[in-house]
């Protein structure tokens, strides 16, 4: 397992460094007022640089989707805009487009050369909480708040297919490391199995009774379930297999990052954030509520909050003292 590697880096995440959200005097992106924007999504874009989806407290009102550097999180440059709150991004593996979904289940298609968005309404339906993009760069997979499950074609922009999943809302996506898995949490806490690209079920993992807010797969065996029962999970990526609680917050946990060393982190609604390792949990606090999350490497991890912008943690390393050893003297 990864994780046994990484045993004692969670405890190296020490705090918060908030970097100021002002502009500089060397032109670039525009400054971030980080009282009015609330970072909802995050995720690389392939060149070094990062995107994020951003939203303000209204959720039927515009959203963008803006791109910024790791190490000025606070200079965004807007890209494109949607007609309400921007809730989930996704890119290509070759960084070449963006797609985003909005609170009114509308999906925008970023041409990053030609710098083209291209709008399709309600494609998802309705709202939507987490788009990927398929591992062969083909497809949009989505989940909406009734329940369904899409695959959009990006070579003839049109669902391909789509599956009636749940009674209750798919909160949240994750293939498998091997590509062959997808995994979807939903509002009864479930977890849904299904085969990738078929998209038939292979079955279900029931977590709790309450909400499964957020997935990501651990290793192809095994799942990290974030629930509003304020438990993160361990669980084996198989059917009616058992969870097991690896760390108790005290509000929804409703984030989760792995990066690709295999550290885990997993925020609440209500600003901490947990880190685990092996048997070991670490937690810090942001002055804000957690609503994304996106490792840069396995030393930073990049995090948007509700009212304070994009804010970082990251490894502090120090040098220990040297101890000197002398040998008795011999009588």
């Amino acid at each position: 397992m990864r994780l046994m590697k990484i045993r004692c880096l969670a405890a190296l995440f020490l705090g918060l460094l908030v970097l100021p959200c002002q502009a500089d005097d060397s032109g670039g992106g525009q400054a971030v007022d980080s009282e009015s924007l609330w970072i909802t999504s995050i995720t690389a874009a392939g060149d070094g640089s990062f995107v994020a989806g951003t939203a303000t407290g209204l959720l039927l009102r515009p959203g963008s989707v803006a791109r910024f550097q790791p190490d000025t999180p606070g200079q965004l440059d807007p890209l494109y805009e949607h007609s309400a709150a921007v809730w989930t991004v996704a890119t290509t593996s070759d960084g070449k487009k963006i797609a985003s979904a909005d609170y009114k289940g509308n999906l925008v298609v970023y041409d990053v050369d030609s710098k083209t968005p291209t709008t399709h309404e309600g494609a998802f339906e309705r709202w939507c909480q987490k788009i990927l993009v398929s591992p062969d760069d083909q497809m949009i997979v989505a989940g909406n708040e009734s329940g369904k499950l899409f695959a959009w074609s990006l070579a003839d922009a049109k669902v391909s297919k789509s599956v009636e999943l749940s009674q209750a809302s798919i909160t949240s996506l994750a293939f498998s490391p091997d590509k062959s898995q997808l995994a979807a949490t939903d509002g009864e806490g479930k977890v849904h199995l299904l085969k990738w690209p078929e998209l038939e079920s292979t079955g279900v993992v029931a977590v709790g009774e309450e909400t499964a807010w957020c997935v990501a797969y651990e290793s192809d065996a095994s799942l990290i379930v974030g629930s509003a029962d304020r438990n993160l999970y361990r669980v084996e990526a198989k059917p009616d297999a058992k969870p097991e609680s690896i760390a108790k917050g005290t509000d929804w946990i409703t984030r989760i990052a792995v990066s690709d060393a295999g550290q885990i982190a997993a925020s609440e609604v209500s600003g901490k954030i947990h880190f685990a390792s092996g048997g070991s949990v670490s937690t810090i606090g942001a002055e804000s509520g957690v609503w994304a999350l996106c490792f840069r490497g396995a030393g930073q991890l990049l995090v948007g909050t509700r009212k304070n912008g994009i804010v970082t943690a990251g490894q502090r390393w120090a040098w220990q003292p040297a101890v000197a050893k002398t040998a008795e003297a011999k009588e």
